[in-house]
């Protein structure tokens, strides 16, 4: 070896790794981050996990159990039980509540203690306790919780997608071993789908993943999306995906390959990352399946449920040499460390929505307001969707296909109050628009 090799092997004077940053990535009880996610409802499990036994989880750093009662109604409670701390999880499901396997203390969904059957009768106890409960919903194979304030409960969102036509919504839940923020701000980093899901081995989705992109990053009234418009053949494809703060996604069409004409082509996924604690999560959310967002049969519902989806790259059952030589998803965000140290990043240029995702989380986690999703009115209006418009390539593409975008993108903002085929049209006539204004430029 020559010359100074102090120069070249960075090593030695690049050991020391500093602390994660606390603000976005700590999510236990009286945290910052956790607090807000906390003034959101979050999915904590599947309806399908809720049978003849209770569920024993964990959210948010807080140790939990659900079950379903003999009414038929979920109840989430604080796992231990408040005489001397038992597992709830081994406790015996009553036929309004839960009973503890230990002494039989009998609590009800909303932590009303109901019967303390060692105790001598007359035995006042159950009076002045309260055992810790959560509000919950079911809707759409999910069951939601709301761990925040309970004098300020806000509504249950409903989202505009979950009723459109054509679509069946399967739950799904996935266990994802490192912290939230670095698989849901994921959903903002549009470049990682060109290398990690289409040319670094082979696509994962549709080859019209490996197209150049075209970006941008604009806030909406609930977050923010990104704009992604690539040239496909004769097509113009404009993608936008959203993220609803505090830790909701939603992305187009799993298989989209651009090859039709399209406007305003709504959802493929909706999932919330839900943080379990500090070093793990949960994805947990709906595919959306129907003929139209799935024109080639790829869609396989059957994988789709507790710890499994039906598209490449989101767990570790493919075995670690396959996923060494072709990663996907969690192997690129569980690699980053169990919590991702940002001091130790150096962002670029493409990193602009990861950037402008962690400023708007941070102004929110700083804020004492609710989320916007829990005032919006209801159902709530999104923006993510796919437009795909034959477009003849123009002598500056590029400057083409970013007109494109912002055209689509500000329809879709704009377009948000009006119904559903309403909506449509006025994305298709700005998209439409496009092509036409850049015919007059050129003449």
């Amino acid at each position: 070896m020559q010359g100074d090799l102090s120069e070249r092997y960075a090593g030695h004077r690049r050991r020391a790794v500093p602390a994660p940053d606390p603000e976005l990535t700590q999510v236990g009880p009286g945290t910052p981050c956790g607090d807000y996610i906390r003034r959101a409802w979050q999915p904590v499990c599947l309806a399908s996990q809720l049978a003849e036994l209770p569920l024993a989880l964990r959210v948010l750093g807080e140790d939990l159990v659900a079950f379903r009662d003999g009414e038929g109604q979920v109840g989430l409670l604080h796992r231990h039980c408040s005489h001397r701390g038992a597992s709830l999880e081994f406790g015996r499901i009553m036929p309004r509540g839960i009973a503890c396997c230990y002494h039989g203390w009998h609590y009800d969904r909303d932590g009303t203690i109901l019967a303390t059957p060692a105790e001598p009768e007359g035995s006042q106890i159950r009076h002045r306790l309260r055992h810790g409960a959560y509000p919950v919903v079911e809707r759409h194979g999910l069951v939601f919780a709301y761990l925040g304030d309970p004098a300020a409960v806000p509504p249950p969102p409903v989202l505009d997608v979950e009723q459109e036509p054509g679509v069946t919504l399967a739950p799904f839940l996935l266990e994802i071993p490192c912290n939230w923020l670095q698989v849901y701000e994921n959903s903002q980093d549009p470049v990682h789908v060109v290398w990690l899901h289409a040319r670094n081995a082979g696509a994962h989705f549709d080859e019209s993943n490996s197209a150049d992109q075209e970006l941008d990053y604009v806030p909406t009234p609930l977050g923010m999306m990104n704009v992604q418009s690539r040239r496909w053949g004769g097509m113009a494809w404009t993608r936008t995906v959203e993220c609803i703060l505090p830790n909701l996604n939603q992305t187009g069409a799993i298989w989209e390959d651009a090859a039709e004409e399209k406007a305003f082509q709504r959802v493929g996924l909706t999932r919330w990352v839900v943080p379990v604690d500090d070093t793990h999560s949960l994805q947990i959310g709906w595919r959306h399946l129907g003929p139209h967002l799935d024109p080639h049969g790829k869609d396989r519902p059957e994988r789709i449920g507790l710890g499994s989806i039906d598209f490449e790259g989101q767990d570790e059952s493919a075995g670690y040499t396959d996923r060494q030589r072709r990663p996907g998803d969690y192997d690129a965000q569980v690699s980053q460390r169990a919590v991702a140290v940002h001091a130790l990043e150096n962002l670029a240029s493409s990193d602009r929505g990861v950037a402008m995702l962690r400023r708007l989380l941070r102004r929110a986690v700083r804020s004492p307001g609710m989320p916007a999703q829990c005032v919006a009115p209801q159902p709530i209006a999104t923006f993510c969707q796919d437009t795909i418009t034959p477009l003849p390539p123009a002598p500056d593409d590029r400057a083409l296909l970013r007109a494109h975008g912002a055209a689509v993108a500000q329809a879709v903002l704009d377009s948000a109050t009006l119904p559903r085929e309403a909506r449509r049209n006025a994305i298709s006539a700005a998209a439409s628009g496009t092509s036409l204004h850049m015919e007059e430029t050129s003449a």
